[in-house]
This record gives C-alpha cells, structure tokens and sequence, in this order.
C-alpha cells in the first residue's frame, strides 16, 4: 500500500469566517448533547413504566 500525504484542511484566513466556523461547531455541538439528553430521558422514563 502506497502511503500517501494526508490533506489537512487549511484554517481560513480572515477572522469572521473563522468565528462563523466556530459558531456552527459550537451549534451542532450543542445540538448533539441536547438529542444526547433527550433520548436518555425517554430512556429512563420507559425504563420506569410511565
């Protein structure tokens, strides 16, 4: 197997695409632990019958 250089992703240059790429990181990070909470709720409230 050829090894070949792998492409790291270049960080953009001026600082409002950089805070508009934090921003949605920070978003969809939100988001993920939101839905993370929201099934472990309904878990626990099958788990108890009601």
């Amino acid at each position: 197997m050829a090894s070949r250089p792998t492409a790291r992703p270049t960080l953009p240059a001026a600082p409002d695409v950089r805070r508009r790429l934090r921003g949605r990181n920070v978003a969809l990070a939100l988001g993920l632990v939101a839905w993370v909470v929201l099934i472990f709720v309904i878990t626990i409230v099958k788990m108890k019958g009601g």
